[in-house]
C-alpha cells in the first residue's frame, strides 16, 4: 500500500501527536501534559521531587535545636514508554445504492469501494491499530447481492477495508445471521483473505476467540457481541456463531484475554436505540458494570446509526455510539428512511493514544475525534470534516454535520482538526 505525499504529510501528523503523548505519559499530570505540549517538543519529561529537611540526629524532632540538614532534590529522567494510537470508526452499513456507486467505480463485473475511503485513508493507515465495525455480511461470489432488510453485499468492500488501513473488524451485529451460517463463513473468508483480522462471530470452536494485534511491544485483544438480532433470538445456537451482549460472558472473555498475555482490552458492542442519540439505561448500566472491571480497557459502540455519548470513567472511555460510517441513510427518493434523522450521515473517527500509565498498567493517555459526514450525493466519499473536505458541498451542510457531532461526543473527546496536527 503506498501512501501519497499528502497521506504520508497526514500520517506524520497524527504520530507527532501520539510521541509528544507518550513522552508525556510518566508525567502524573498526563492528560493536561499531552494536550498542552507542542508537536515539536521531544524531550523526555522531567520530574523532580524535593524531600522534607531531616533533622541531623534523625529524630524528627530536636527540643535542643540542633541543626538540620538541607532539603534533598533528586531530578529523575523518565524513558519514553511504549504507546500507540487506536482509530475506530462506526458502521459499514452497505446499502444497494453504496453498492450500485461500487460498481460504477469497478467497471463492469466488479465492485470498487476503494474511493469512498479515499480522503479518510490518510487517517485510518496513520494509526498504529485501525478498527472497523462491518455490519453487512459479505457475499462469497457475488452471485446472491441482496440489501435491506437481508444484506449480502459485494465482497470486493473487504478489499476496500484493507486498502483503507484497517487492521481489524467486529462483526457482531443484528445482520450477522442475514445470510444464515454460509453469511458468516464468507465474511471471515474474505476478510481473512483481505489480511483484516476478525472478532464477533466464528463458524466453529477454532475461531471463537478474540483479535489480537501489538503495537509498540504491547498486546491488544478485541472482542464483539451484539445485543440485536433481526429475526431472531440470543444467544444463538451455537452461541459463537455471533456472540450476545451479557456482562458475565464478557467480563470472563475479558479477563481470559488478559490471561493470555493481553495489556490492553478493546470492547466492540452492537447496541442501543436505532436512531436515537441517547443512551439507554442498558448501555449506562453496562459501562459501568464493564468499564469497573481491571480487564476491560476501552468501550466501542455502533447499531444506533447516529453519534452517541462518549463517557469517562476513571480514564477509561466508552464511546458508545460512532454513528455511520459509510451508508446510504437517511435515505433518497428511491427508498426514503422515513426514521432516519440527519444524523445518520454523520459518523466519526474516534482517536485515542494509549500507553504506559506511571501505576505499571496500560490505558488511555488521550482521546479525539473526527468527525465525519458521507457525500452521498455524488461518490459517497467519507469526508473528515476540518481535515480534507471537498470542493463542492455547501459549506453550510458540513458545518451543520460538526455541529450536531459535537454537541453529542464533546467535551469528552476534543476534535481534532488539521491545525491538531501541526
Amino acid at each position: 500500500m503506498i501512501l501519497s505525499v499528502r497521506e504520508r504529510r497526514a500520517a506524520w501528523r497524527l504520530t507527532q501527536l501520539v510521541l509528544v503523548g507518550a513522552f508525556a505519559i510518566a508525567a502524573f499530570a498526563v492528560r493536561d501534559i499531552v494536550r498542552d505540549r507542542s508537536d515539536d517538543s521531544a524531550s523526555p519529561p522531567v520530574v523532580t521531587t524535593t524531600a522534607p529537611p531531616v533533622d541531623s540526629d534523625g529524630g524528627g524532632n530536636d527540643p535542643g535545636g540542633s541543626a538540620t540538614t538541607e532539603p534533598t532534590t533528586t531530578t529523575t529522567t523518565w524513558a519514553p514508554a511504549r504507546s500507540f494510537t487506536l482509530v475506530a470508526t462506526g458502521e459499514l452499513l452497505v446499502h444497494e445504492y453504496v453498492a450500485d456507486r461500487a460498481a460504477d467505480y469497478g467497471g463492469v463485473g466488479a465492485w470498487d469501494f476503494r474511493p469512498m475511503f479515499r480522503l479518510v485513508r490518510p487517517i485510518i493507515a496513520g494509526a498504529d491499530v485501525a478498527l472497523c465495525h462491518l455490519e453487512t455480511p459479505l457475499s462469497a461470489d457475488n452471485s446472491d447481492l441482496a440489501y435491506y432488510p437481508g444484506f449480502r453485499v459485494p465482497f470486493e468492500l473487504a478489499d476496500a477495508i484493507a486498502d483503507a488501513g484497517y487492521d481489524g473488524c467486529s462483526v457482531a451485529s443484528n445482520h450477522s445471521l442475514d445470510a444464515g451460517t454460509a453469511g458468516v463463513a464468507s465474511t471471515l473468508d474474505h476478510l481473512r483473505r483481505a489480511g483484516v483480522a476478525t472478532t464477533g462471530m466464528a463458524t466453529d470452536a477454532a475461531g471463537d476467540s478474540p483479535a489480537t494485534f501489538e503495537a509498540d511491544g504491547i498486546p491488544i485483544a478485541h472482542l464483539s457481541y451484539t445485543d440485536l438480532m433481526n429475526g431472531g433470538s440470543l444467544p444463538t445456537e451455537p452461541a459463537r456463531l455471533v456472540p450476545r451482549v451479557d456482562a458475565e460472558e464478557i467480563l470472563a472473555d475479558a479477563a481470559a484475554a488478559r490471561a493470555a498475555g493481553a495489556e490492553f482490552v478493546v470492547l466492540s458492542l452492537h447496541w442501543g436505540a436505532e436512531y436515537d442519540a441517547a443512551a439507554t439505561g442498558r448501555q449506562t448500566g453496562l459501562i459501568d458494570t464493564l468499564l469497573a472491571s481491571p480487564d476491560v480497557d476501552l468501550l466501542l459502540g455502533h447499531g444506533t446509526h447516529v453519534p452517541q455519548p462518549v463517557f469517562e470513567r476513571n480514564g477509561k472511555y466508552a464511546a458508545i455510539g460512532l454513528g455511520n460510517f459509510l451508508s446510504n441513510q437517511p435515505g433518497d427518493e428511491r427508498r426514503m428512511c422515513s426514521e432516519c434523522p440527519p444524523a445518520t450521515q454523520d459518523g466519526l473517527i474516534a482517536w485515542f493514544a494509549v500507553g504506559d500509565l506511571p501505576d505499571g498498567t496500560v490505558g488511555v493517555i488521550d482521546a479525539g475525534y473526527v468527525p465525519t459526514w458521507v457525500r452521498r450525493s455524488s461518490t459517497y466519499e467519507i469526508v473528515p470534516l476540518g481535515i480534507d473536505e471537498p470542493t463542492g458541498v455547501e459549506p453550510t451542510v458540513l458545518a451543520e454535520s460538526a455541529r450536531r457531532t459535537a454537541a453529542v461526543v464533546e467535551p469528552v473527546l476534543r476534535r481534532l482538526d488539521i491545525d491538531s496536527f501541526g
